[in-house]
């Protein structure tokens, strides 16, 4: 894994990597890390594409995990 700044650009040696480890952290942490990312993904051009799928992914798990949440505390299971 080597990141080299190239003047305004960085190369990043796998793309899919990058956006595999994105998705991961956007699961686990949707609101503030899973933004972060996709923003971060998003300053890229190379990585625009990638970035808004994350941005996607971790509006829509926040949204998920709230409902699942609320669910949750309504049938008693969590305090």
């Amino acid at each position: 894994m080597s990141i080299f700044s190239k003047g305004d650009k960085i190369d990043i040696s796998s793309r899919k990597k990058w956006f595999i480890i994105g998705v991961i952290i956007a699961i686990l942490n949707p609101i503030f890390s899973g933004l972060v990312v996709s923003f971060g993904f998003l300053t890229e051009p190379e990585l625009r594409k990638e970035g808004k799928i994350l941005l996607v992914i971790s509006f829509v798990w926040a949204i998920i995990l709230a409902y699942l949440i609320e669910w949750l505390k309504s049938g008693g299971y969590l305090m």
